[in-house]
């Protein structure tokens, strides 16, 4: 299988987030490209929409993002393994995102749920998942506005793994704890590969707190 991982941790290699999305490549028994997007030169977006008119498919600007959009369309899977950053994810990462448009038509359509969308150019069959770690020990009134924006992006079913209390996934003395998340998230993978979804036991477990929310509130005012 063709995967792509879009690293948006500025941490690169380092990243907390990325820790879970190795574990759950190796549940799949695959390797990855990965494209860390604090080295290439993507620049943010213009807003002047000449990829839907003088240019179509095309965007004006010079940079790296050419190439980042020719593998995600050779991709059979693109992983987009980013860190929570005031509630999206961090500008490196977002200009990527944002840089998609080429990939969408101007036409407005709207599908059966009523949403209005715009029309990919070409016909291809990557997927997309979401893989993303937080500081905070709460799922809930954090992670909201990244579901949001990745499911209106690439579609209600797009997996998702958002780990709360991602930090201990660096932390020694926490390794039983970060050791338990990554088995599970190895298990997703395995799961994902088996049958293109995570089951719901694993889904539930990988939402959860690694740590008691409270004590882990705790620890961190000291």
């Amino acid at each position: 299988m063709n995967i792509l991982v879009i690293n948006g941790s500025p941490k690169g290699e380092k990243s907390d987030t990325l820790k879970i999305t190795r574990a759950f490549l190796e549940g799949m028994g695959e390797t990855a490209e990965i494209v860390d997007t604090m080295k290439i030169d993507v620049k943010p977006c213009l807003g002047c929409f000449a990829c839907w008119s003088r240019t179509p498919g095309k965007c004006v600007q010079q940079d790296d993002m050419e190439k980042v959009l020719k593998r995600i369309t050779q991709a059979d899977l693109v992983i987009w393994s980013t860190p929570l950053y005031t509630y999206s994810v961090p500008a490196n990462c977002k200009a990527v995102l944002d840089r998609l448009l080429p990939l969408t038509q101007m036409a407005q359509l709207v599908d059966e749920n009523g949403k209005t969308y715009h029309p990919t150019r070409e016909r291809h069959e990557t997927k997309s998942m979401l893989i993303s770690g937080c500081g905070f020990p709460d799922r809930k009134n954090n992670f909201e506005a990244l579901e949001f924006q990745f499911k209106r992006s690439f579609g209600d079913d797009c997996p998702m793994i958002l780990c709360v209390e991602a930090p201990l996934l660096s932390i020694a003395e926490a390794k039983p704890l970060a050791d338990g998340y990554l088995a599970l998230a190895k298990r997703a993978g395995q799961e994902y590969r088996a049958t293109g979804r995570i089951s719901e036991e694993t889904q539930s477990a990988l939402d959860a707190p690694m740590f008691p929310p409270e004590q882990y509130r705790a620890r961190t005012r000291r």
